[in-house]
């Protein structure tokens, strides 16, 4: 099969915890690999809660297919706790990295659009 290739970079990031000088566990992002991935981000659904023609983004549900990759950074595997995916500056949470029938052809991501509130620090 060939390269998917694709007109969007992504950047997947990886969550470790640490305390802040007040004792609260906070998140320190830091990318999960050196190149970002190229693929095509596409909405799946508008969002459950609304019925209106005026669909509200940050409700919608998204999947983000790329070529397969080994979801594992630094011997830690990728999972939708530990981590999260970075698109033109905007914020989605990963709700699970799939490898349809397990055959290694290509990835698909879904997210949830969670918006640039949280940051792209690391």
């Amino acid at each position: 099969m060939g390269s998917i290739g694709g007109n969007t970079a992504a950047v997947i990031q990886i969550g470790t915890f640490a305390d802040n000088d007040y004792g609260n566990d906070v998140v320190k992002w830091e990318n999960a690999f050196q190149e970002p991935v190229y693929g095509f981000l596409d909405m799946v659904n508008e969002g459950t809660n609304s019925r209106s023609l005026m669909h509200r983004v940050e409700d919608a549900d998204y999947i983000f297919l790329c070529d397969y990759f080994l979801p594992a950074a630094g011997g830690v595997k990728l999972t939708a706790e530990n981590s999260r995916v970075l698109i033109d500056g905007e914020v989605y949470e990963v709700k699970v990295y799939d490898d349809p029938m397990r055959m290694h052809e290509h990835m698909e991501i879904y997210l949830k659009y969670l918006g640039g509130q949280q940051g792209n620090g690391g």
